[in-house]
């Protein structure tokens, strides 16, 4: 029995020793990555200041947000606690999750009084881990660690992914490009081994990327297939090529397995979402004027236009000429050379590959001509063109390690990395930017809120196909999409104004024909936007026609306060024809004002009275006073009485996502308008009534992550008991 303990006992003091002498000189690779990922971190230096362009405060107010989600025993996480007031705002569960919940972790146990050190350190492991697979994938397709190392190197030094973490604070996205090489390591060790564990660790680096962006999960998916398909096409068509491929695609299924809960919802829910309509509109073809043909190649960081302001400060998208200079070396050695040295030999079908894969990027990223309408809308996603420089970045990295070889003929030695390590430092240098900002984290901690960017991307706009009495009427047109100016529209409640002529209004339903609708319009006039006189005409068109319009009412906007009440009787739009159940709401300015200028009109007060009882709302107003969040939950208990039988909950509406309970019973909800929120609705009887509302997400697909994790994990544990006996056993006999 003793000697059984003292066997155990030798097993596992042995092997950190075992362990450290066979991975020494990887650590120091992770020491030299580490130093340099702290340089490249320079802009952001300051604990105190942050980095203010691009999306820096928004997404560090996601990642405050997340903790408080944590905190609130959210986990996964899926609702935004602080943005919109509380209304349970569903960013997390549409938009990324893994970026905020490890940086709400850090924050809340490593860096509790400031969550911009976590953010920070988020970003430094990115570069770091991006950089050391990259190394790993080189090292292991070139046999040679000098030039693997130079491959890490250049990835995480790249000019886009500097661009992404500083410039644009693209903070989702940079942590996607650190993990991508992980994806592609894995793949081609799934490719190459039928090791089980391979597979496992495949699926879950699919997984961490698809849960942290989901463009870079989509095209990575793209990219990566379309390498699978060059590599194909320079094999044999074998048994053992069947197996490879089968491999690779249960660790991909897997994948998809065990991100069902988050990507189900952004597949099958997302129609209705904020965003969807921002992609189905803007093609990426139109964003290509930050990325001309000059500004790739420069070998230097310059902005697409010239100016120092706005989404183009600091924003220089380049491919980097080490990547250039790479990709042209090892063409020439490919194309001209017979035979390539004994260690490039096995792999030259990678090389085929990326010699490929590099120029394509690089095309779909300048995007020279249209090709995008041909595309599927849903590969729209993508927004800009520059983020194809991603896969310029990974694909010109590996060829770093195929040139260095190439060029020296496998003859590296110390100098050679020592001058390659300076090289590309230099090279690359002029992509880190001059810090730029004032605002402070204490400023951010104070008020985390996420601003024009993110706080109505996944807002649902699932049509409200009745009119509510005592609701608050939407202020922008239908087809508004996510951005600065709905931003402003929705967070100072502006009316929708338009000069004659002006194609912007408010598709509505029509009311039943026992309500009797009186339209309630109060507000604060900004009287400098105001020349003088100035009237506004409220106007009712027919849903398909611009000449069919009456005309019901008019105000006076020349005063600091409008307060009217405008009856839609049936004598004003008896010549109107409602067609679809639908009507137009528009509100004309009746003066000559010049193009561009409108007056602005904060509201107070935006519903219709006159509906029946049936469609008339307890509104938000009332019934936020009677809820209170209990954890995960929003508890109400409410009173409901026979004027009103609707009761709008202070919680935004995604169908099929949420549990609602009325007095312990599984409730069926729809959406009731506040402004352009949709919010949860409820039909109630007369009396009191406990309301529970929870976020679940879509049922099925967590059910199916669920047993997805359970079978990765009891595999792991199975393989890596077997594993540690068996090297245990070894040592012993050592």
């Amino acid at each position: 029995m003793a000697l059984r303990l003292n066997l155990q006992i030798l097993r596992f003091t042995s092997l950190p020793k075992l362990w450290f002498t066979h991975y020494r000189k990887d650590l120091l690779v992770i020491f030299l990555y580490g130093m340099i990922a702290i340089g490249l971190m320079g802009p952001m230096a300051s604990d105190s200041i942050i980095f203010s362009t691009g999306e820096t405060q928004a997404h560090l107010a996601y990642l405050i947000q997340g903790r408080m989600a944590l905190e609130e025993g959210q986990f996964p996480l899926r609702i935004a606690p602080y943005e919109n007031k509380g209304l349970r705002y569903a960013s997390f569960q549409f938009y990324s999750q893994i970026p905020y919940t490890l940086g709400g972790l850090i924050y809340k146990f490593i860096t509790p009084n400031n969550p911009y050190t976590a953010y920070k350190i988020m970003l430094w492991g990115a570069l770091l881990i991006g950089g050391l697979f990259i190394y790993r994938l080189s090292r292991l397709l070139t046999c040679d660690r000098i030039a693997a190392i130079l491959a890490g190197l250049s990835y995480m030094s790249a000019p886009y992914f500097l661009n992404t973490v500083h410039a644009r604070g693209a903070f989702p996205e940079a942590i996607a490009q650190g993990i991508l090489p992980i994806v592609l390591y894995y793949i081609i060790r799934t490719y190459n081994s039928p090791k089980i564990n391979y597979i496992l660790l495949s699926s879950i680096a699919w997984f961490a990327l698809a849960t942290t962006h989901i463009i870079t999960f989509i095209y990575g998916s793209l990219f990566f297939g379309i390498l699978g398909l060059l590599l194909i096409l320079k094999q044999p068509k074998t048994r053992a090529l069947r197996k490879q491929l089968t491999r690779v695609t249960i660790s991909y299924i897997s994948g998809w397995l065990l991100g069902m809960y988050f990507l189900m919802p952004v597949v099958l829910e997302s129609k209705y979402v904020s965003m969807r309509f921002y992609v189905d509109q803007i093609s990426p073809y139109v964003t290509n004027w930050m990325t001309p043909l000059a500004n790739l190649l420069s070998p230097t960081a310059l902005p697409p236009t010239p100016t120092g302001e706005g989404i183009t400060y600091g924003l220089t998208p380049a491919v980097g000429w080490v990547f250039l200079a790479a990709w042209g070396v090892v063409l020439y050695y490919y194309s001209s050379s017979k035979t390539l040295p004994s260690n490039l030999s096995a792999n030259h079908t990678y090389i085929f590959g990326l010699l490929y894969i590099f120029p394509l990027a690089l095309f779909i990223t300048w995007s020279p001509i249209n090709f995008w309408h041909v595309l599927p809308r849903s590969l729209w996603v993508t927004q800009f063109t520059f983020r194809f420089l991603t896969h310029v970045m990974w694909s010109g990295a590996l060829l770093i390690g195929y040139a260095s070889i190439l060029l020296f003929k496998r003859h590296l030695n110390s100098r050679h990395l020592l001058i390659g390590i300076l090289l590309i430092v230099i090279a690359n240098r002029s992509w880190l930017p001059i810090p730029k900002g004032h605002i402070t984290v204490n400023e951010v901690l104070g008020d985390p809120k996420f601003g024009h960017s993110g706080a109505v991307d996944y807002l649902n706009r699932s049509s409200v196909d009745t009119l509510y009495g005592n609701a608050q009427l939407p202020l922008l047109a239908n087809t508004w999409i996510p951005g600065h100016g709905s931003w402003d529209h929705i967070n100072n409640r502006l009316l929708p104004v338009v000069l004659e002529n002006e194609p912007s209004w408010r598709i509505l339903p029509v009311w039943k024909e026992t309500d009797n609708p009186v339209l309630i319009l109060e507000g604060k006039v900004v009287q400098d936007t105001v020349p003088n006189p100035t009237t506004l005409l409220v106007t009712v068109l027919e849903l398909h026609s611009d000449k069919n319009k009456e005309i019901i009412g008019e105000i006076s906007l020349n005063q600091p306060r409008i307060s009217a009440r405008i009856p839609f009787t049936s004598e004003k739009l008896k010549n109107l024809e409602f067609h679809e159940g639908l009507f137009r709401l528009q509100f004309i300015v009746k003066r000559n004002i010049e193009q561009g200028q409108r007056p602005k009109i904060e509201l107070d007060n935006f519903v219709f009275e006159g509906m029946s009882f049936e469609n008339t709302i307890i509104p938000l107003d009332v019934t936020k006073d009677q809820c209170m969040l209990r954890g995960i939950k929003t508890l109400c208990k409410v009173s409901v009485e026979e004027q009103a039988r609707v009761v709008q909950l202070p919680a935004m509406y995604y169908p099929r996502m949420q549990r609602v309970k009325i007095d312990g019973r599984l409730a069926e909800y729809f959406p009731v308008n506040y402004y352009d929120y949709n919010l949860v609705g409820l039909r109630l009887k007369p009396g009191n009534h406990n309301i529970q509302v929870i976020f679940v997400g879509l049922d099925w697909a967590n059910s199916i992550s669920f047993v997805a994790w359970l079978s990765v994990i009891a595999i792991a544990i199975t393989l890596n008991t077997n594993n540690i006996k068996k090297m245990s056993n070894k040592t012993i006999k050592k």
